[in-house]
């Protein structure tokens, strides 16, 4: 199971079954793809790390997800 924290967002924590390592561009759309759940422009962190689209992602992962926010 894939656990994704969508800090900053009434989303909240989504957990997701994988059989299979999967791309974090696919991984997502299936978040999207759930009722209630709009997402704009964010950011996605693993370990530490900015995760890319093409990242696999694996069971056990934990991922935080931000929006992308700007300002000055």
């Amino acid at each position: 199971m894939v656990i994704v924290n969508f800090r900053l967002s009434e989303i909240g924590r989504v957990e997701i079954s994988l059989n299979d390592p999967e791309k974090w561009e696919a991984l997502v759309q299936r978040c999207a793809a759930r009722p209630g759940i709009e997402l704009g422009t964010i950011l996605a962190v693993r370990r530490g790390r900015l995760l890319q689209g093409d990242d696999l992602v694996a069971d056990g992962d934990e991922i935080e997800v931000f929006p992308a926010l700007s300002g000055g």
